[in-house]
């Protein structure tokens, strides 16, 4: 019995940490984002959790509309690859937002 919880707490802790870690999302913002907005950690650190989650609400809307004065950028936000990624984007920057402390996605290795 206490093999199988230990078991279920470990799988838990590890979602967790897998949701916030979201490779996917760090990825795709270093490939489409980090050019004009930097790294990861200086990114995430521009809005709060919930700016971010306006930001990406009905399919990054928001974010579109502050990017409609910037070809290249709009040019970015309209590519398949962003289409494609827009929700790991969005839960990447919503869970490293200025208001959650360290973004955990950034361990020196994989944010720069």
């Amino acid at each position: 019995m206490k093999k199988r919880l230990l078991t279920l707490l470990c799988c838990m802790v590890g979602s967790v940490g897998l949701h916030a870690y979201s490779a996917k999302g760090m990825v795709a913002y270093k490939k489409l984002c980090k050019e004009c907005h930097g790294s990861g950690f200086k990114g995430a650190a521009m809005l709060e959790s919930d700016e971010w989650e306006e930001m990406f609400a009905e399919g990054a809307k928001r974010l579109k509309a502050v990017h409609s004065n910037d070809a290249e950028a709009t040019k970015v936000l309209k590519s398949r690859y962003f289409r494609k990624r827009v929700v790991p984007l969005g839960r990447f920057l919503r869970n490293n937002g200025r208001d959650m402390g360290v973004v955990r996605s950034c361990d020196g290795l994989n944010c720069g």
